[in-house]
Parts: structure tokens; sequence; C-alpha cells
């Protein structure tokens, strides 16, 4: 197997949407998965699509990001990845004052959301209980994120980049502060410089290189109930109030909505090649009670089906992207944090556009740069966690 002058390590939506921006390019780009293409943490995404974020720059990404999957069939010659349904987000008193800010913030960053006064027109059934302010973003909704992965990835090989499934990388090689290569099966395969995009296998790769990534592994889940004979919510949800998020589910049949818990909540370390992937029937009766709480005409919903995957987490829930100081050659896409399929587009972008040597208008690299831990410029977040 030959190199190229990039390779990217991971399948998932971060190493995709990089390999497209660098294909489309006319860069030799050679992207190595080492199960299946959106297989592992992308395809157990929640795949909320959300534009509200705590600095001006995230709020950019994300609507671009949206603005992206919206339009990817013209983009990519592709079927449909995009359903947009509205996001509803529900805060109490507390963090009411905070929800308010940040949609002036927004606003003022081209984001149309609304506060709503008719939650029952939104939500219908909502319970109105503990509920101090209500924001709408008409336009948000939630991807397919296997279907949107496995995009980007045949779009980049006909314009010429090569992707390949069922090929682990065993380390990263580093000689003389560059990058040298990857490791396959025993063989080099060398490269003027590598991306890496290996979610939660990020950490091990690059320790093998000689590279410290904060990263935490953790274990979430997300639970398929059905409604019937109640008809499923009409859109997005995420209830600030109840630590719950929620979404219409019909690529699982109608009458079908998806659930997960929200930050704050414990979490559960996990080994990326040896952790549960059962859904935990405390946390099928935790997010069922939590849902028939808020809309109590969904008590009677029926679990069908769960999603059990992980999450890399960094210290402040942003993600470590581009170069690493001290290794010529080597960038990151890596830290997704569980919020970073909805910023996949923009990711790739960004990535890409530093190791074309461009600078965009949206955003800038260097604030995600693995060293910002240590140079006290971590991005703050007005909620906590990953609402980022």
């Amino acid at each position: 197997m030959a190199g190229a002058s990039v390779i990217v390590v991971g399948g998932g939506i971060l190493g995709a949407t990089t390999f497209w921006e660098l294909a489309r390019d006319d860069v030799d780009v050679l992207l190595l998965e080492a199960r299946g293409f959106g297989g592992q943490s992308t395809a157990k995404s929640g795949a909320i699509v959300r534009c509200h974020y705590s600095s001006p720059m995230m709020v950019r990404m994300a609507v671009h990001s949206r603005e992206t999957l919206r339009r990817l069939p013209l983009l990519l010659d592709c079927e449909p990845v995009y359903t947009r349904t509205g996001w509803l987000f529900l805060v109490d008193e507390t963090d009411a004052p905070l929800a308010v800010a940040n949609a002036e913030m927004q606003d003022a960053e081209g984001l149309d959301a609304v506060e709503v006064d008719d939650l029952q027109e939104v939500l219908p059934g909502v319970d109105e209980t503990g509920i101090a302010y209500a924001l709408y973003e008409p336009d948000s909704g939630f991807a397919d994120p296997v279907a949107t992965t496995k995009a980007y990835l045949e779009a980049g090989q006909r314009v010429g980049g090569v992707a390949r499934e069922g090929t682990a990388v065993e380390s990263i090689e580093v000689e003389g502060g560059k990058v040298r290569g990857a490791c396959v099966g025993g063989e080099l395969l060398e490269c003027d410089a590598l991306v890496l995009a290996a979610g939660p296998w990020s950490a091990r790769l690059a320790a093998r290189a000689g590279v410290e990534l904060p990263l935490e592994i953790t274990r979430e889940q997300y639970v398929i109930f059905e409604t019937a004979p109640e008809p499923a919510i009409p859109c997005a949800v995420s209830s600030q109030i109840d630590r719950v998020y929620m979404r219409p589910a019909p690529d699982h049949g109608n009458g079908r909505v998806a659930v997960g818990r929200g930050f704050p909540k414990e979490y559960e370390h996990a080994d990326p090649d040896g952790y549960d992937e059962g859904v935990d029937a405390d946390f099928e009766r935790d997010v069922h009670d939590r849902v028939a709480v808020r809309v109590p005409r969904l008590a009677g919903m029926r679990p069908i089906d769960g999603r059990v995957g992980l999450y890399d987490t960094t210290p402040d829930w942003h993600p470590l992207l581009g170069p690493v100081d001290g290794i010529d050659g080597f960038h990151l896409a890596t830290g997704g944090s569980g919020h970073c399929f909805k910023l996949g587009p923009a990711i790739g972008e960004l990535v890409a556009a530093e190791l074309l040597g461009r600078k965009l208008a949206h955003a800038e690299i260097a604030s995600f740069s693995v060293n910002r831990f240590a140079e006290n410029r971590a991005f703050a977040s007005t909620y906590g966690g990953n609402r980022a």
C-alpha cells in the first residue's frame, strides 16, 4: 500500500469532512479507517443540529455547518441527510438570563432564533412547570450521521482521494521533529502531513508519537422509544431543566423519539476497545421518567432500541484542531466531546484550510490548539459542559 501527501487517520465525520476538503483541492490524500466508515462514535451520535453556543466563533461555525448539511445534495451529489424540524431550548429561572444574553449574541452573528410565546404550539402537551425561558431555532433539526459521513467520503473518492476501511493504523511515526507516516500491518506509509481524527482512539495513537492529548473517554447512550398511539414530538428539544435531550426518530419508523441525558450528569469512563454496548435498564427508566414529567402525554412510550457509543472529551468540551507544536506535519481533528457531529463540515474545512495555507473569515484554528490549556486560554461555556 502506498502512502500519500496527506494521510487522514479515522473515517468518522471529522476525518471524512477533512478528507473531502483536501481531495476537492487536488491534494493527494489517503484516509485510513480501522473498522467501518462512520461506524463508531459518529454512528452513535444523537445527531441533533443546533446553533446555540457560547462564543461568536462557535455560533458562526455551527450556522455554517448547518447550512452545509442542508445543501449537501447540491454540494456532494448525494441523497438528503438533513431534516429541518426546529430545535427548542427549555431553560429554568436560574439560567434564563444566561440564555437571553446568549441569544442576543447569536442574533448579532446572524442566527435566527426566537423567544417562544406559545409553548404548546411548538411542543404539544408540554408541562410548562419550571420553564422560565424557551428559545426556538426554526431552521435547526437533526441529520443522519452515517449517511453524512459516507457522502463526504464517496465525494472525496470521486475526485481522486483514496479511502480504506478495515485498515488499522498501529502507530504514527515521527523522526527529527517531523511526521514520517503511519504504520499499517508493519509497513510504513509515508506522508508529508498526517491528520489524526481517530476519535476515542486518538489519545492512544498520539501517545505513541510522544504527544499527550487531554482526552477523557466516556460511555454515552440514548434510547429510541415508540410513542404510538401518541404522535412523536415535532421538533428536537434540549431541556436544561430536565437534563435531557430528545428528537423525532423517523429513521426508526413513525411515532418514534430518541432520548438521551444532557449535562450535568455522571460520566462513566470506558476503554474504546472494550465497553458495554447495551443500553442500561436504569438509564432507560431514567430518561423515560424525565420525558414523562416534561411531556406527560408520552408517559406510555415504550423502548424499542438504543445506541451506546463514546465521547472523546476535552477539559473545555471544545475540539483539538490544527498543528501540534514541535512536530512538523502532525495535525489534529479530534476531541469532539459529544457535540461535534453538527460542527463536522466547519471543522473539516478549517483543518483543511490550515494544511492548504488558507485563512477562513468565520473561524481561527489557533483557538483550538492543544496548547490552549497550558496557556490559560481554554474556551468558556455559558452553562458548562457540552453546551459549549
